[in-house]
C-alpha cells in the first residue's frame, strides 16, 4: 500500500513538473496587446523565449512579421504594418507563437488615424495657377495635421497647416504654381503628416508635375550627333575613362552651346569631393553629343537614349544598348573600365546606377552605367551630390547605401551572404552584416584618431535595410548625399582608383592614412538629418544589379 502511493505521489509530482515545464514553453515578455500606429511602414517588436523550436503565424493581410521560427531561446520578432488603416475605428489582428502544443497569443492594435489626398499626382499646364489639393482626414486637431513639401521656389503656399477641424470630411489645400518657361517639366512632393511622440510620420505622398512649354519641338539638325570631346587628359596613371553623354538635348541645345555648359557643370561636380578631388589627375574625361529629337524626356519623347524618369520614385528607365553605340565612339575605349555617365534634362529628383556581373565566372564586373537628372537647376547643390553619389560612389567604387527603410524591416541570411560575397571583390566595403567591432570590414578606422572627427563606429540600418546590416557613420554621401564621404568609403574609392590607374593592391592603412591627412574632407557633419521632417530629406534607388556578359 505504501508503494503504491509512493508511487501516486511520485507519479502527480511528474506530472505537475511536465505541467509546468509545457506552461514555460512559450514566455512573452513584453506586453500581450500592442499598439501600432495606423499607416503602412510602422514597426513594433515582441520579446519572447521558448523552451523548444517554434513557429509564429497572422492571417492579418496588414501584418507582416519576421523571423516566422527559430529554436529555443530567446528572441525578438519584428511586427510591421503592410497596410494603412482608413476606417473610422482600430482594428486588431492576433499572432499566434506555438512551441510543441503550447501557444502564446499577442493582440496587435492598429490605430484609425488617417490622411491621404485624392489623387497620387496632380498634372499641371505649363500656365500654372491656383490648384486645390484634396484630401481627407480624420486626425481630431488640426493643429497636429502638417502638409509637408519639397523646398521649390515655383510653387507658393501660404502656411502648412490645416487651417480646418478634422473630422471625416474633406479638406482642401491651395497651392499656387509659377509658370513654366522652360521646356522640362518639374516635380515636387507633398506630404501629410503627423508629430507623433517625437517622431514625423507621413500619413500620405502626393506629386505636383507640371509640364513644360514647348514639348513639340524637333530636332531637324543632326549633324553633331557622336562628336567626342577630350574634356580632360590624365597626367597620372593608364587613365581611368569616364564618357559622359547628355539625353533629351535637341539640336538648339546643342547649338546654343546648353549642351556644352552641362557637360562642363558635370565634370567639375564629379570631382568635387574627396578623394577623387585629389586624384582627378588620373581620369581622362571624354563627352560624346547625343542629339535628340526632342529636348523633353518622358514616354512621350523621342530621346536619344530613351530616358524616362519616374516622378514618384527616383528611377530612371533607359535603352541599354544605345549608350553602348555612343560608348564605342571614343576612340580606343576600355569599355571593361569606362563609365558612361547619363545626365538627363530634367529637373525631377533622379538618379541611379546599374551595376553588372558577369554570369559566367560569377565575378562582378567594372562596368557599370549611372544616370543622374540636373536636379532643380544646373547650379543646385542637389545635382552636385546625387551625381557624385551615383557616379563616384555606386558607378565607379561600388559602395553600398547607408541608408535603410523600416518597410524593409531586417535583413536576413541571405542578405548577409550576400554582403560578404561582395566583400571578396573588395565591393561594397561600406556596410556589413558584423556588428563586432573586432570583425567588421571597417575595424581598423574604429577608434584610430586620425578619424577622430568622424566618429566611426557601428551605426544600424544600412543597404536598404532599417536592421541587421551597419555603416561606419552616422551620416555621409552614401546615405544623405549631404556630407562627405565617410573614411572607410575613402579608402575604398582610393583603392579602386589605385587599382585602375596603377594597377596596384589594397593599400595598407599607414598608405591611405598617409595620402588621407593631406586631403581631407572640407567639412564633415556627423550628425543624422533623421531629426529633419520626412520630407526635407528624399533617399535615392538604390544600385541596379543585372547579371550580362562582359
Amino acid at each position: 500500500m505504501r508503494k503504491r502511493l509512493l508511487f501516486a505521489l511520485l507519479t502527480a509530482m511528474a506530472v505537475v513538473g511536465c505541467t509546468e515545464k509545457a506552461e514555460d514553453a512559450v514566455r512573452i515578455s513584453s506586453s500581450t496587446i500592442v499598439e501600432i500606429y495606423s499607416v503602412a511602414g510602422q514597426s513594433t517588436t515582441i520579446d519572447f523565449q521558448t523552451s523548444a523550436s517554434w513557429t509564429a503565424s497572422c492571417s492579418a493581410g496588414w501584418l507582416s512579421f519576421s523571423p516566422a521560427k527559430g529554436e529555443a531561446g530567446s528572441h525578438t520578432l519584428k511586427l510591421m504594418t503592410t497596410g494603412t488603416n482608413r476606417t473610422k475605428s482600430s482594428r486588431s489582428a492576433q499572432l499566434n507563437i506555438r512551441s510543441g502544443s503550447m501557444q502564446k497569443s499577442v493582440t496587435i492594435v492598429q490605430s484609425s488615424e488617417y490622411a491621404y489626398f485624392d489623387q497620387e499626382e496632380y498634372k499641371i499646364s505649363a500656365a500654372g495657377g491656383t490648384f486645390h489639393m484634396n484630401f481627407k482626414t480624420n486626425v481630431e486637431d488640426s493643429k497636429d495635421l502638417r502638409i509637408g513639401h519639397s523646398i521649390l521656389s515655383w510653387i507658393d503656399w501660404s502656411d502648412t497647416r490645416a487651417t480646418t477641424r478634422a473630422e471625416y470630411t474633406g479638406q482642401t489645400y491651395d497651392i499656387f504654381v509659377e509658370p513654366n518657361t522652360s521646356e522640362k517639366g518639374r516635380t515636387a512632393a507633398f506630404m501629410l503628416g503627423v508629430e507623433r511622440n517625437q517622431e514625423w510620420i507621413v500619413l500620405d505622398t502626393a506629386f505636383v508635375y507640371q509640364e513644360g512649354i514647348n514639348t513639340d519641338y524637333t530636332s531637324t539638325d543632326y549633324s553633331a550627333d557622336g562628336e567626342v570631346n577630350i574634356l580632360q587628359k590624365s597626367t597620372k596613371g593608364k587613365g581611368i575613362p569616364f564618357v559622359l553623354m547628355g539625353d533629351g538635348f535637341a539640336d538648339k541645345d546643342i547649338n546654343n552651346g546648353t549642351h556644352a555648359r552641362v557637360m562642363k557643370k558635370a565634370l567639375d561636380n564629379l570631382f568635387s569631393e574627396e578623394p577623387v578631388k585629389s586624384l582627378r589627375e588620373y581620369f581622362d574625361v571624354y563627352s560624346v553629343t547625343a542629339v535628340s529629337k526632342n529636348g523633353v524626356v518622358g514616354s512621350n519623347y523621342t530621346t536619344a537614349f530613351s530616358c524616362v524618369p519616374n516622378r514618384t520614385s527616383s528611377t530612371i528607365e533607359f535603352d541599354e544598348s544605345k549608350v553602348a553605340i555612343y560608348l564605342n565612339k571614343v576612340p580606343d575605349i576600355d569599355v571593361a573600365n569606362a563609365l558612361p555617365i547619363i545626365i538627363v534634362n530634367n529637373s525631377g529628383h533622379n538618379g541611379v546606377t546599374m551595376l553588372y556581373y558577369d554570369p559566367d565566372t560569377k565575378m562582378p564586373v567594372q562596368r557599370s552605367i549611372s544616370l543622374c537628372a540636373i536636379i532643380d537647376n544646373l547650379d543646385s547643390e542637389i545635382f552636385r551630390q546625387v551625381l557624385v553619389h551615383e557616379a563616384i560612389g555606386h558607378g565607379l567604387s561600388k559602395l553600398a547605401d547607408e541608408y535603410g527603410y523600416e518597410k524593409n524591416g531586417a535583413a536576413t541570411s541571405s542578405v548577409a551572404s550576400q554582403i560578404a560575397w561582395n566583400h571578396r571583390y573588395n565591393w561594397m566595403l561600406n556596410v556589413d552584416a558584423s556588428n563586432d567591432p573586432d570583425n567588421v570590414v571597417w575595424s581598423e578606422f574604429i577608434n584610430n584618431t586620425h578619424f577622430a572627427s568622424e566618429h566611426i563606429g557601428i551605426y544600424e540600418g544600412a543597404f536598404t535595410y532599417d536592421t541587421g546590416v551597419y555603416r561606419p557613420t552616422e551620416e555621409s554621401m552614401m546615405r544623405s548625399n549631404e556630407s562627405p564621404f565617410n573614411a572607410p568609403s575613402r579608402k575604398a574609392i582610393y583603392d579602386k582608383v589605385m587599382a585602375l590607374g596603377e594597377g596596384k593592391g589594397i593599400s595598407t592603412m599607414e598608405e591611405f592614412t598617409e595620402f588621407d591627412d593631406a586631403h581631407k574632407p572640407v567639412k564633415w557633419n556627423y550628425s543624422t538629418t533623421r531629426s529633419l521632417a520626412p520630407w526635407q530629406h528624399q533617399h535615392l534607388t538604390p544600385p541596379v544589379i543585372k547579371w550580362v556578359k562582359k
